[in-house]
């Protein structure tokens, strides 16, 4: 039980990291900033580790916030789902999560 409550806090401290960190490197990509492999290694490293963290959290954290198994990989697919649906419980358990997602990252969700 203690591996699992560990795993659980873990993805959601990489996944909270990666939230912050995706967005700046979109950004950086787009403006076609020049990196060498010094600095690309660790970035595609963090991003392949917050995905994997960010489909741990959505079995883990998404089921008990949403109350239901996932039908998606991805937490951001999940609130997508639910957002957009037309489930009111369900639409108002993403409507928080929604608004901090997209706060960070404008138009995320």
């Amino acid at each position: 039980m203690i591996w699992v409550l560990g795993i659980m806090v873990l993805s959601w401290l990489v996944l909270g990291g990666t939230i912050f960190a995706y967005p700046t490197v979109r950004r950086l990509r787009a403006e076609k900033a020049v990196f060498g492999w010094v600095v690309k290694v660790p970035i595609y490293l963090f991003i392949f580790f917050g995905a994997l963290s960010d489909v741990v959290f959505n079995a883990t954290w998404g089921t008990i916030i949403f109350r239901e198994l996932p039908h998606e990989w991805l937490f951001t697919d999940r609130l997508k789902r639910h957002w957009r649906g037309s489930d009111s419980k369900q639409k108002d358990r993403a409507a928080p999560w929604v608004r901090r997602v997209n706060l960070i990252d404008p138009g995320h969700v």
